[in-house]
């Protein structure tokens, strides 16, 4: 009904104007055949963007109260009316991937891209499932396809490092590492894998450099001194490998991989006491190592 009441008034307003124009009847019906068109086009559109957006309006509500089958419901209408709605499409993707409807979601974030191609998250969560499904090879490329599209894309940057760095390819894992890091250096996890990476790679000093920024910014971290430790071992300083390790034991003293690591440091450093007794602890924790450095250390 808004819509006829709409396309009326329009109308109306089109032959109101053309009556002020000094020109003959003829060309006055002319160029009402003409327009006429033009306002029944106009006026259809709009409204169909705007009942499309009241239906988004309306599943956002339900999605906001955890109403996902309405929800649904609405952000379809939404669709069926404007078939360019692409926020609709978006969001009934994350519903469908929340309920474990992947061909669904992954149809949807489909229809979401090619709708509008410049929204980097579409490509980022499509990625994200395809590596869920287990499609690694296109999960990499709509990765790749998010950075592309906004470069400053922190947690796809810190992906896609993970995802070098397992492969392997370190250097390019420390660049991605390095982007992400440039845009927020106060997140630890971020130093935490490039100083693996540098690790792995055999840049002691860095991985060093990159661990210590870990602490520094999450002293609580139980990790970055468990990395530090086995860093100064490769420097064979044993000493600043057991002080971290002992850290490290302060913060989860049911680690007994830590006293494992602590205990070998020990005894490469020749006190063997201190060694059995980390090897002991260890095996109290039913660490399946254990044993086996018992035997070799404390016999």
């Amino acid at each position: 009904m808004t819509r006829y009441i709409f396309t009326i008034y329009s109308c109306a307003i089109v032959v109101f104007g053309l009556s002020f124009l000094k020109i003959s009847r003829m060309m006055h019906r002319f160029c009402l055949l003409l327009l006429l068109p033009v306002v029944f086009c106009f006026a259809s559109c709009k409204n169909k963007t705007t009942e499309s957006k009241e239906h988004f309006d309306k599943a956002n509500d339900f999605l906001f109260s955890d109403d996902l089958d309405n929800a649904k419901k609405e952000y379809r209408l939404a669709l069926d009316i404007d078939t360019s709605n692409w926020k609709a499409a978006y969001e009934l993707a994350n519903i469908y991937e929340l309920e474990g409807d992947y061909p669904d979601a992954m149809a949807c974030y489909e229809k979401t891209i090619a709708l509008n191609p410049k929204f980097a998250i579409a490509y980022y969560n499509k990625s994200n499932l395809e590596e869920t499904i287990g499609d690694e090879k296109s999960s990499k490329k709509d990765l790749k396809m998010a950075i592309e599209t906004k470069s400053n894309f922190f947690s796809a940057l810190l992906t896609r490092g993970r995802k070098e760095y397992a492969d392997g390819k370190y250097k390019e894992a420390v660049a991605d590492l390095s982007s992400a890091i440039a845009l927020r250096p106060d997140f630890y996890l971020a130093y935490s894998m490039r100083g693996s990476c540098r690790y792995k790679s055999g840049d002691i000093a860095g991985a060093i450099n990159d661990f210590d920024m870990e602490i520094k910014s999450m002293p609580t971290h139980v990790m970055g001194y468990v990395n530090r430790a086995v860093a100064y071992s490769e420097q064979k300083n044993y000493r600043g490998a057991i002080n971290d390790m002992s850290q490290a034991l302060q913060l989860d003293p049911m680690s007994s991989q830590a006293y494992i690591y602590r205990g070998l440091f020990y005894a490469q450093s020749n006190t063997k006491d201190s060694a059995c007794a980390d090897f002991n602890l260890a095996l109290k924790l039913k660490n399946p190592q254990a044993e086996a450095y018992i035997k070799q250390y404390c016999k």
